[in-house]
């Protein structure tokens, strides 16, 4: 994956609901000029969605910190190499959070399909919900759409804080099996 890509959309500052609808609505406006398949579309729509969504959860809690550290402003990506697409959030998150993210986050990377589905149930039968809507849900729902591993990173910012790094792949329609 060492080609060059091509920037669809690309923001980065304060997330909002109505920022969400403006980048869901840009990448409406752009679907024809990237020939963006309809099944494509749906997929890209959904995962922005769930992605767009988390970083607004979690990035309003550091208000005052990104004020402090303009340049570790949560950041939204959607770019278009000769595999497919790639979209990417960066958000900071406190230290304390990094453990369970990974965790979360490997446990679904492990999983097939039947254990996710699994999880995805547990989850909302047995999950605890915070008091932002969260359980973990946002990470399965990216994962069974992707249909790939969910690449993430910490990039430490200072003491108690990391930038995350998320980066979901969706490939070609020519790729993906249709079986």
């Amino acid at each position: 994956m060492n080609s060059a890509s091509i920037s669809i959309l690309q923001y980065k500052g304060k997330f909002t609901f109505e920022r969400i609808g403006i980048l869901l609505n840009d990448l409406k406006n752009k679907k024809d000029t990237y020939q963006i398949d309809p099944v494509q579309y749906k997929k890209l729509l959904t995962l922005m969605i769930e992605i767009l969504e988390n970083v607004l959860k979690y990035s309003d809690r550091f208000e005052v910190f990104v004020m402090d550290h303009p340049d570790y402003q949560p950041e939204f990506e959607l770019n278009l190499n000769e595999d497919g697409f790639i979209l990417t959030s960066r958000n900071p998150v406190r230290d304390k959070d990094k453990k369970e993210i990974s965790r979360r986050i490997y446990k679904i990377n492990t999983s097939d399909e039947d254990e996710l589905k699994k999880i995805y149930r547990d989850t909302i039968t047995n999950g605890i919900f915070t008091e932002k809507g969260g359980a973990g849900l946002g990470f399965i729902e990216m994962a069974k759409i992707t249909t790939n591993t969910l690449v993430f990173s910490f990039k430490p910012i200072e003491k108690g804080f990391s930038y995350f790094e998320l980066s979901l792949h969706i490939n070609h329609l020519e790729e993906e099996d249709h079986g």
